[in-house]
């Protein structure tokens, strides 16, 4: 369903008046596939030269969402601010409670700091002083969540390299129509 002008120009548009849940949802998703994994898959590079492990890529995707957290209206909001080699990339059961934690703040998260405006500062190239341009907390949260999955994705087709289990729709943006299968 296509928005209409006056919804695009901040009418009133049918939405979630909660659309953190969305990313919520994606957590959830995110866990389950982590309670059924185990420790060596979670830390496998099956191909060399291909970026991350499944653990990276989760350490990652929470990175992403802990910075969302902590975006503030009129503040200054930065997903480049990330430490890797944390007990996130090699212990899911880190991921898990971090995971948890996450879902707890993102509930929190009320209506009107959704709308607030918000600068990114963002290093688009090695060696340059960082971009900042303004957002809304609420954009902001259409970006985590398009970034989850697509690393959900990423952890999907790891998995399957690995003749691991697959949820049917993990990693697929809800705007790719449904597989049919004839």
């Amino acid at each position: 369903m296509k928005p209409s002008a006056s919804a695009l120009l901040g009418g009133a548009a049918p939405q979630s008046d909660r659309p953190q849940q969305a990313l919520v949802r994606l957590l959830d998703e995110l866990g389950s596939v982590l309670l059924q994994m185990s420790q060596c898959a979670y830390t496998a590079k099956p191909l060399p030269g291909v970026s991350g492990s499944i653990g990276e890529h989760v350490r990652h995707v929470l990175d992403h969402v802990a910075a969302f957290t902590k975006a503030r209206p009129q503040g200054v909001l930065t997903y480049d601010s990330r430490e890797r080699g944390t007990p996130v990339e090699t212990d899911p059961g880190a991921a898990l409670r971090a995971i948890l934690r996450l879902k707890a703040v993102l509930s929190d998260l009320d209506g009107a700091t959704l709308h607030s405006p918000v600068a990114v500062m963002s290093i688009v190239e090695r060696g340059r002083p960082p971009m900042v341009v303004w957002s809304t907390i609420n954009r902001e949260l259409a970006f985590v969540i398009s970034h989850t999955i697509h690393h959900q994705a990423l952890i999907a087709a790891l998995l399957a390299i690995g003749d691991g289990d697959v949820p049917e729709a993990f990693g697929v943006a809800p705007s790719t129509p449904p597989l049919t299968h004839s």
